[in-house]
């Protein structure tokens, strides 16, 4: 039985989905898989990048775009790699030597270096997938010691041979999602709710970002009726909040309020239109439900790069100003056609990809690292 470790940064939640969903995948097919979090056996480490995240992100996203593309320079890249690797050079080593794994696959771009950095040091002399879950990659995930990249599209696909990743170390099977993610909509478009009513799904992401209180406010005053169903994600006190504000219907308007929940699968089954920031776990989910987002806020960095190649390739509408959201819902809500023509996008933009297929990758990269030390020692 092959062993696969995942190693992964809880930095939000889609990183350790990721790792989640190709751990499912593996295990299905045979391998013994393990998740693992090498920051968390370093408690300083873990402080600057997990908290950093959540205040530089949650309070200073300016601050945090900034950061982001500032690291993007090869120079600063290097040095903070340099930095990642001394600190867990021997977390990494100890993780490796415990579970002796046949394959190392990474759905975080901080690891991506450390990993390599071990690799070099002769100490992993085993294949290496590096996962991108954004849809651009940074520079964080370049390394010659990665043997594959999955990524999300073909537009992902540019950004790594731009920065001199050859293009066959490069799959397009898609970011990883779960497979009740991969199954068409059960309920047809517009027959999404009880007597046809026009449903729109906003979500505020894991954290809860509270911005979605603001976009609430503006789509109550929308003069169309329709369900609206806000996911507050773990920001309870969000959840607390709206719920006691709206607890019955406002404007004409049914409202619905979830927490952190599994359900987002069935959720998008019954919506319309999804309303969120452009986090790559989940705009994956919608466009694999074939349902039309709109994006009226994100994070400056990796998130105002998915949604520049989420609009290029017509799955998606940015709100400029969020003061406008319901001009653009009033445009779908009243335009059948143009609701059907994205679906129609995200359906052409979901065909590409092949998300099962990274079993096949794995299983062909031991295969061909075994050959190759059958024939160093023959």
């Amino acid at each position: 039985m092959p062993k696969a470790l995942i190693v992964s940064i809880a930095t939000g939640m889609g990183h350790n989905q990721a790792a989640n969903c190709i751990k499912s995948e593996l295990e299905a097919a045979g391998y013994s898989a393990c998740i693992a979090e090498p920051i968390k056996d370093g408690r300083i480490i873990d402080l600057v990048i997990n908290n950093g995240f959540k205040i530089l992100a949650g309070k200073m996203p300016k601050m945090y775009g900034r950061l982001y593309k500032v690291t993007e320079r090869k120079l600063l890249n290097q040095g903070i790699a340099k930095f990642l690797n001394v600190t867990l050079r021997n977390i990494l080593r100890e993780i490796i030597e415990d579970h002796k794994p046949d394959l190392i696959i990474s759905t975080h771009p901080l690891l991506v270096n450390a990993v390599s950095y071990v690799k070099a040091s002769g100490r992993a002399n085993i294949p290496f997938i590096a996962v991108v879950t954004d849809y651009m990659a940074h520079q964080f995930y370049v390394n010659k010691y990665v043997d594959a990249y999955i990524v999300g599209s073909k537009y992902t696909k540019d950004t790594l041979t731009a920065k001199g990743v050859m293009e066959n170390k490069i799959y397009t099977y898609g970011i990883p999602i779960r497979k009740e993610f991969r199954q068409p909509r059960r309920i047809k478009p517009g027959d999404s709710t009880q007597n046809n009513v026009f449903s729109i799904l906003l979500m505020a992401g894991s954290m809860g970002i509270p911005r979605i209180k603001k976009c609430l406010k503006i789509l109550l005053k929308n003069r169309h009726n329709f369900r609206l169903t806000v996911v507050c994600g773990h920001n309870q006190k969000l959840k607390e909040e709206l719920e006691e504000k709206y607890c019955q219907a406002a404007n004409g308007k049914d409202i619905i309020v979830y927490g952190f929940t599994d359900e987002i699968a069935k959720l998008m089954d019954r919506s319309d239109l999804i309303i969120t920031k452009p986090g790559g776990i989940t705009v994956s989910e919608a466009i694999n439900k074939n349902i039309p987002i709109i994006i009226p806020f994100y994070i400056p960095g990796q998130e105002e790069e998915n949604t520049e190649i989420l609009v290029k390739a017509g799955v998606a509408v940015s709100v400029e100003n969020i003061s406008e959201l319901n001009k653009t819902v009033d445009m779908f809500y009243e335009n059948p056609a143009l609701l059907e023509k994205m679906r129609l996008k995200a359906l052409e933009f979901s065909r590409e990809l092949s998300p099962d297929s990274i079993v096949r990758l794995a299983d062909g990269l031991i295969y061909e690292y075994n050959s190759r030390q059958h024939m160093v020692h023959a």
